[in-house]
């Protein structure tokens, strides 16, 4: 710790930047629910994924988007950056909003999503809200679009 502080034993895990994906089509948000294995349940939340070497967090918001919905992104543009968990890991999320189609236009190539759903911005804050959607993350990326693309 800084001043030499020790702490007894303390893990951190070192995991890739990741994106978190606001699709937004004319019918609303594009969310995915899938099972996580951390929390041994399904999850509600919008699409995230590893940045791949070599690639920016806009190019990887788009592959992940079309990994795992079938839907058509466009005009990506990153909102901001956090970091996921700071106390224990080590790992930094960039949110991407970018236009979607209305519809797939190829299957969800990503075997770990159960459904792909839309709905507008009032049903996923009832979501957050509810208890429904409860990843940090999408919560979080969630408030952020809401509040940069004054969404209130």
């Amino acid at each position: 710790m800084p001043g030499g502080k020790r702490l007894p034993s303390y893990w951190v895990i070192e995991k890739p930047s990741y994106v978190l994906v606001i699709g937004e089509s004319r019918k609303g948000l594009v969310l995915v629910r899938e099972f996580r294995p951390g929390s041994g349940k399904d999850h509600l939340s919008f699409p995230a994924g590893f940045i791949d070497e070599g690639e920016t967090a806009e190019e990887a918001a788009l592959r992940e988007f079309k990994e795992e919905t079938g839907f058509h992104g466009s005009k990506a543009r990153v909102l901001g950056t956090f970091d996921a968990q700071a106390a224990w890991l080590k790992a930094t999320c960039t949110v991407v909003y970018l236009e979607s189609s209305d519809r797939p236009e190829v299957s969800a190539v990503d075997a770990e999503i159960d459904a792909v759903l839309v709905m507008d911005w009032g049903q996923v804050l009832d979501h957050v809200r509810g208890g429904a959607i409860t990843e940090m993350h999408s919560v979080a990326g969630f408030y952020m679009a809401r509040d940069l693309l004054d969404k209130s």
